[in-house]
């Protein structure tokens, strides 16, 4: 039962990606609909972001404190709400208002399925099987867009938008009639005080931070906002498909640096081989003299999100660092910084483009500039991480013995 639990879990997280990246289609579609400028799309987008930043602390409490099933079905019935909302946007307002709900929805995805695979299974399997609901999670944002972006075609982006909120509901009704039933914990504002300053007194956990911030900020504001954008404004193409592998390339990332972690029983060592090849990638990508040709522009983006799929490292980072009780909430710590930094960023590249239109090359290498300083901050992130492979937390008022 704890396999099927899992990947019904994973299926909401492949869900959540695909409402966090499904806006990097529909650029051109709503900024004629709606007359949105790139900065006022690029704020839109973010909204979603936002919103997940907003509830990680407190989907984290109810992970440990009420458990996935509680927290998963309620957030996928108000994800499909809001897909929903944005489905039947008037104006630019219930276009925010209906990103807002879906971001608030799919936060609890994926630190329910991080706590189910911490309660159910053993702790050498924990970067292995992390990084195969990547996997899944990430092919989410395989959907997100060539997939997406034909449906959208044959459809409407309404119509499209109303068939992932039915579908966001199913999940929350399988969710509630299948996941087992967890044991509640008592919650207090002072049990929670004491978590969090527990999580923030590991000092391995900035470092650690910084590195995961930059994986998915970088991958996120380029595959969900503005990848599509940059590739018709200075390559002339369409990106959907590009975008896909570069969402194909974090799949296989993450399962990759799942395995090699727990083969090479490090953390470090992966990490920070990842994080080099992603700061490197994004330096060819900004500094390259001209345009690249479609095949190495190919390669580049796969290999892009290659070497971001090493964002499951830091989960297996945070729960070796943290005592078991605290794994929801250190993972929602970590992930309310990692995706501030998401809409940030985002919403920043817009700023850069503003209203200049069209962007040509040297605007748009001004805006990679972004993610690219933010990756090369991840990598010094890496290289200051602590090993805590096989490492058992430190619980604060104990003496080693």
């Amino acid at each position: 039962m704890r396999w099927i639990g899992w990947l019904l879990l994973a299926a909401c997280f492949h869900m959540a990606y695909v409402l966090r990246l499904s806006a990097g289609i529909l650029a051109d579609a709503l900024g004629k609909e709606f007359a949105l400028t790139a900065s006022t799309f690029g704020v839109m987008s973010s909204m979603v972001f936002y919103a997940y930043t907003f509830m990680q602390i407190p989907v984290g409490i109810l992970a440990d404190t009420r458990g996935p099933r509680f927290t998963v079905s309620w957030g996928m019935a108000i994800a499909g709400t809001g897909a929903l909302v944005f489905a039947s946007s008037g104006s630019p307002a219930m276009l925010f208002l209906g990103r807002a709900f879906m971001g608030i929805g799919v936060a609890g995805a994926f630190v329910c399925t991080m706590k189910f695979l911490s309660d159910n299974f053993e702790g050498d399997r924990f970067a292995t099987l992390s990084g195969i609901t990547s996997f899944i999670g990430n092919a989410g944002g395989m959907t997100a867009q060539a997939p997406l972006a034909l449906l959208v075609a044959l459809l409407s982006w309404r119509q499209a938008f109303v068939l992932l909120g039915g579908f966001s509901v199913v999940l929350a009704v399988l969710c509630m009639a299948v996941l087992p039933k967890a044991e509640k914990r008592p919650f207090s504002f002072s049990s929670l005080l004491q978590g969090v300053k527990s999580v923030l007194t590991r000092s391995g956990m900035y470092p650690v931070s910084l590195n995961y911030l930059a994986s998915q900020a970088c991958f996120l504001a380029m595959s969900g906002t503005w990848g599509i954008s940059y590739l018709r404004a200075v390559h002339s193409i369409d990106g959907a498909g590009l975008m896909t592998l570069m969402a194909a390339g974090v799949m296989a990332g993450a399962v990759a640096a799942g395995r090699l972690s727990d083969m090479w029983r490090s953390r470090k060592k992966p990490l920070c081989l990842f994080a080099l090849a992603h700061t490197f990638l994004w330096a060819v990508l900004v500094f390259s003299p001209s345009p690249l040709a479609p095949l190495s522009l190919a390669l580049l983006l796969s290999g892009l999100g290659f070497s971001a799929g090493a964002l499951v490292i830091p989960w297996s980072m945070a729960r070796e660092m943290n005592p078991a009780e605290h794994t929801g909430l250190s993972i929602a710590m970590m992930n309310t910084v990692a995706f501030l930094s998401v809409a940030l960023l985002t919403s920043a590249m817009g700023k850069v483009i503003g209203g200049v239109s069209p962007a040509g090359l040297q605007v748009w290498r001004n805006v990679l500039f972004l993610p690219f300083a933010v990756a090369a901050a991840g990598l010094a992130g890496a290289l200051l991480a602590p090993e805590t492979f096989g490492r058992v937390p430190d619980i604060p008022g104990t003496k080693k013995t």
